[in-house]
């Protein structure tokens, strides 16, 4: 039980309580209808520190208070609606604060090696890349973290944008090229955990190791860098491709169709044209042509 609590409390102080809030909260889970005073000894805390716990966890909505007695006692609310009040709460917040700090931000970082600290991180910034992509998006991921962006992946497809997947275990995304998997591929029975790797665009990498029960990191890092950034797309692309004609040499396709499976994918994926994309006119002899969007704007 008391293992059971801690993990909950944990939880808690991960979405707006503080230690001390949680372990009230918790408290009045196991014993509706306490007093302040019995919470308080529930917890072993200090009677005017568990009073201010509960009227902070009342500001917040976790808990409510009955006075009808004439002493007050407190009952904790669903979590659900703790949390269906937060994240409606944050969700008003969130367009106010982005433009508050419209003015206060500069430009997006441009280029730099990254560490991501939590899986959170990794996730959302994989997300942000896919989401963002104008012309490419190539993922390496086992099954769970392939789950987490199988829906940001479709909608990037849906939009036009050419997704290529490399998965270890049956998957169907509609509009991506999937490379066909069978179920217990190796590779999941020598790592110790799961890999994510994403590279958007040409430009912009994430290479990460998450633990197997998703609560950390082994390794993560995100790279901004045009040059890299390409140099991690021409390894994966180039691997992508030879593990899809493998597997057709292995089925026993005959040359005719490999060749013309590698022009396709060659053509789709390899163009020249995504390759500069992200790279500076500074780093290239002769600068790119201006983009259709860029030369409407010059008229104006």
């Amino acid at each position: 039980m008391k293992n059971q609590n801690r993990r909950a409390e944990s939880l808690l102080a991960g979405v707006g309580l503080t230690g001390l809030e949680a372990s009230a909260y918790v408290a009045l889970l196991r014993e509706p209808g306490a007093t302040a005073y019995r919470v308080a000894q529930l917890i072993g805390k200090p009677p005017p520190n568990t009073y201010k716990a509960l009227d902070a966890l009342l500001a917040k909505g976790a808990v409510v208070v009955d006075e009808s007695s004439g002493s007050k006692t407190y009952a904790a609310l669903p979590i659900s609606e703790y949390l269906n009040t937060r994240r409606r709460h944050l969700d008003a917040q969130q367009k106010e604060i982005e433009e508050s700090l419209t003015d206060v931000a500069v430009e997006s970082v441009e280029h730099g090696i990254f560490r991501l600290a939590t899986v959170e991180q990794v996730y959302e910034r994989c997300r942000t890349m896919v989401a963002d992509a104008k012309r490419l998006v190539l993922i390496d991921a086992f099954p769970g973290p392939l789950g987490e962006l199988a829906k940001e992946a479709h909608s990037a497809a849906r939009r036009g944008v050419d997704v290529f997947i490399k998965p270890y275990a049956p998957i169907s995304v509609p509009g991506c090229d999937v490379i066909e998997a069978s179920a217990g591929a190796p590779q999941l029975k020598i790592w110790n955990g799961d890999w994510l790797n994403v590279v958007a665009d040409c430009s912009e990498s994430v290479q990460a190791f998450l633990k197997k029960d998703g609560a950390g990191l082994f390794a993560a890092s995100w790279c901004r860098n045009p040059y890299l950034g390409m140099l991690d797309f021409n390894g994966m692309v180039s691997e992508f491709i030879l593990t899809r004609l493998a597997a057709m040499a292995q089925q026993g396709k005959d040359g005719r169709a490999i060749d013309h499976e590698f022009r396709r994918l060659a053509q789709r994926y390899m163009k020249f044209e995504t390759f500069v994309s992200g790279i500076p006119d500074a780093w290239l002899i002769h600068p790119k042509p201006a983009s259709r969007t860029d030369r409407k704007k010059r008229r104006r």
